[in-house]
């Protein structure tokens, strides 16, 4: 119950910051949804199902292409990367 209550109060924090106009008061309604988020993660018992959710969207996330992966160099120690 408390956990959801957790999850609930993020929720709405978060949304409440990406409403306000002031980019100092945002970003202190973020912080404190993130906090609210790890203490429902931290003290719930909703960790495991939350994170295969994560996991699973992971999974869906967009791949790099490969012809765009940079060249090894010959010794092992160098990766050439295009800026």
């Amino acid at each position: 119950m408390v956990t959801l209550l957790f999850l609930g109060l993020a929720v709405f924090v978060w949304s409440k910051s990406r409403r306000n106009r002031d980019e100092v008061i945002a970003t202190f309604e973020l912080l404190l949804a993130a906090m609210l988020l790890l203490l429902a993660l931290c003290c719930g018992r909703l960790h495991l199902p939350l994170t295969c959710l994560l996991l699973i969207y992971a999974l869906f996330l967009p791949r790099y292409p490969r012809s765009q992966l940079p060249e090894r160099s010959p010794s092992r120690e160098e990766i050439f990367m295009e800026f």
